[in-house]
């Protein structure tokens, strides 16, 4: 089994049990619910850094997770390897240079780090919309549902590139993170409608990077769906 290391800052406790509430909701969301695409309208939103603790969380529980980076234009993922190189990632074998087994990495746990495991990217693609909309994809999923109890899956921000969209019609339900003040309402109801043709499930939005000085700090209302609120986070690039 291939091997990297995964940078891993410890959370604020805030943030940490938002984590948990979001891993909560994911699970009561149904039996079925195995797959999950995370996405956001526009870049820096968090997503990739929300998505990653997600996987963490739920391999704390002992499920074997598997997070797949499908952000082939610019992989967020790649920048917190520290330790270990990637030779193989997702495009290498979208296009036929190598076989399933040899994209998956077994993330090394240190320190009572729980063990999860993820599907790196790889190299930038001249056709990633193409490469996502294949067969291969769609078998690939497929096949990944036997042999993991939870798959996330980090996608591009959905407003930019119609990517999300076609992930999340293999997903069994999407969520949308959302900056908070930080993204024009009318562009979040646009990403909403995208993921909604592709036939997906949306579970809920995460709405990130709150100002818990506010008196709204909470819940933020969106449709009939409710996201969690988090007022931590590295910095403007999570």
């Amino acid at each position: 089994m291939l091997e990297f290391k995964l940078e891993k800052k410890e959370l604020p406790f805030a943030m940490a049990e938002e984590i948990k509430n979001l891993r909560t909701a994911i699970t009561f969301s149904g039996d079925n619910i195995k797959v999950v695409a995370f996405t956001s309208s526009v870049p820096s939103e968090g997503k990739s850094t929300i998505s990653l603790e997600t996987v963490r969380s739920f391999a704390e529980l002992g499920k074997k997770t598997l997070f797949i980076d499908c952000d082939l234009r610019k992989s967020e993922i790649i920048r917190k390897i520290t330790d270990g190189v990637v030779k193989k990632g997702l495009t290498h074998y979208l296009t036929g240079q190598c076989k399933l087994e040899d994209i998956v990495y077994k993330n090394r746990s240190d320190k009572g780090e729980t063990e999860y495991y993820v599907i790196p990217a790889g190299p930038m693609s001249s056709s990633p919309s193409e490469l996502l909309a294949s067969d291969k994809f769609r078998d690939m999923i497929a096949k990944l549902r036997n042999e993991y109890d939870m798959i996330i899956i980090d996608t591009p921000p959905l407003n930019s590139v119609i990517d999300a969209s076609i992930i999340s019609a293999c997903a069994d339900g999407s969520i949308i993170v959302i900056q908070a003040a930080g993204v024009n309402y009318q562009i979040v109801q646009k990403v909403r409608d995208k993921i909604k043709l592709s036939d997906s499930r949306i579970l809920g939005v995460v709405l990130n990077k709150v100002d818990r000085s506010s008196k709204n700090y909470g819940y933020y209302k969106y449709g009939k769906k409710y996201g969690y609120g988090y007022s931590y986070g590295y910095g403007e690039n999570q």
